[in-house]
């Protein structure tokens, strides 16, 4: 697990000093290789992307809402100036 930590640790770094885009590849077979390293099996690592995934998704799901009811609001709040 150390070096999954030091993996994600090295991303963190590099995002947050504005370096070049990540190569997504390079990343994917890093993270790969350290799940496997870690014992995970293939089905383990399908899984986790599986779930990932669904975080994701989960995740612009609730962003997007909170957007459209923001800007629900927001059109309501209009309405309302309009009429008076």
């Amino acid at each position: 697990m150390e070096t999954l930590m030091n993996t994600v640790n090295a991303i963190r770094q590099q995002a947050s000093q504005n370096a070049q885009p990540l190569n997504n590849k390079v990343l994917a077979d890093c993270l790969f290789r350290d799940l496997k390293q870690q014992g995970l099996k293939d089905k383990d690592i399908v899984s986790l992307s599986s779930e990932l995934i669904a975080q994701l998704t989960n995740d612009i799901k609730v962003r997007a809402e909170k957007v459209h009811a923001a800007d629900a609001a927001a059109q309501s709040a209009e309405k309302l100036a309009r009429a008076r």
